[in-house]
């Protein structure tokens, strides 16, 4: 399932959506998703790091961001 689609049948459940992904995601593409929602959603990007090395990227959108 295309990250789009995915993020499309979260948002029907609920605006508080978090992300796990690979770290080789478009980091543009994924902040476009914020923009699908009306108002766009605010929008986390968090870099998941083990040993110093980037493993992963973890997204957090609506009232999930980190404040």
């Amino acid at each position: 399932m295309h990250r789009h689609s995915l993020f499309q049948v979260a948002q029907k459940i609920t605006s508080n959506t978090i992300m796990y992904l690979p770290k080789n995601v478009d980091l543009l593409e994924v902040e476009q998703l914020s923009w699908l929602s009306s108002p766009p959603l605010d929008i986390e990007i968090e870099e998941n790091t083990v040993r110093g090395k980037l493993k992963a990227i973890t997204v957090y959108f609506g009232d999930a961001t980190i404040t």
